[in-house]
């Protein structure tokens, strides 16, 4: 295998019902890469994760972490792997602090450390507060600190802004890029595209089990070629009048796509409508953003 962080060949499991949650999931995480790793609920993220964290291990293929085996370095790759699989385990009762405090005693870690780490999660000035008084965003972030604890070079976090509000949403992702620019690799599932498409570095597509596509984000972003959009006050009407001039359009919400089409042929078009008594409010062009991309490479027939 080649030199990653995170990598698989052919990973396949299945659950004793005979389900089958992967299928031939082959890998690929850089170091320093925030990998968002995305897909429908159902379709296999958590399952993968717990395969990488050692959680199941009656799987078929091959998983490499750090250039190890995680069948046979499992104690040393964990030792270098911070986690946050669903809802962080806190002690409610209990402060930000003293759960820091706590599992840096049960790391063997110097308190200084679980200082370090509850400034640069941003808690430092609510560390005396009772961790079952914290918004789920603040939850959120002591879960990625005490999963940070042990200075991991790798941090594997499912769903992390499960729940959030879009305050807690920011929290945590502007925490990731912090932890990205300082040298860690970030691995995350997600099935909030939005978010995901504004941090990752690399991103891969699951769907029904199987890996659809992976790769950089902007690899991914080359895939959405840059469109024309038609917003005009009698749809119908225009789209007539294009089908005799041998253009196709598609409907795209309240505007037409025109497809991949240049400015002189625009400007023709613009022309032509407004000649033919249609009022044409807007020209503009965009490409797809990732949960349209997501939705066309999950609906493909290769997705079946």
């Amino acid at each position: 295998m080649n030199n990653y962080i995170i990598e698989t060949a052919a990973l396949s499991f299945s659950y004793p019902s005979g389900q089958a949650a992967l299928r031939d999931i082959s890998l690929q995480v850089k170091a320093g890469a925030i990998y968002g790793f995305i897909g429908q609920n159902g379709a296999g993220k958590t399952t993968a994760i717990k395969v990488l964290l050692s959680l199941l291990d009656n799987f078929q293929g091959e998983v490499r972490i750090f250039g190890a085996d995680i069948r046979e370095k499992r104690r040393e790759i964990l030792s270098r792997t911070g986690s946050l699989v669903e809802e962080p385990a806190l002690y409610h009762h209990l402060t930000g602090w003293e759960n820091m405090l706590n599992r840096a005693l049960l790391l063997r870690l110097p308190k200084s450390r679980a200082g370090q780490v509850i400034r640069q999660v941003g808690l430092y000035d609510a560390r005396h507060k009772k961790a079952g008084a914290y918004s789920q965003g603040m939850r959120q972030r002591l879960g990625i600190g005490l999963a940070l604890l042990g200075s991991p070079e790798l941090l594997i976090l499912d769903e992390p802004t499960n729940s959030l509000d879009p305050s807690g949403i920011r929290e945590v992702r502007e925490l990731l890029a912090r932890l990205a620019a300082e040298g860690a690799t970030v691995f995350l599932s997600s099935h909030v595209l939005s978010e995901v498409e504004k941090i990752v570095s690399d991103i891969g597509i699951i769907h029904q089990g199987r890996l659809l596509f992976q790769g950089p984000m902007a690899v991914l972003r080359e895939r959405a070629r840059e469109e024309c959009f038609l917003d005009t006050h009698d749809n119908q009407r225009c789209l007539e009048i294009l089908a005799q001039e041998g253009l196709k359009a598609l409907p795209a919400g309240q505007r037409l796509n025109l497809g991949n089409i240049g400015r002189e042929e625009a400007a023709r078009l613009n022309a032509l409508l407004a000649g033919q008594g249609i009022k044409v409010y807007a020209l503009e062009w965009g490409r797809k953003n990732l949960e349209q991309l997501f939705f066309e490479i999950t609906n493909s027939p290769e997705a079946t």
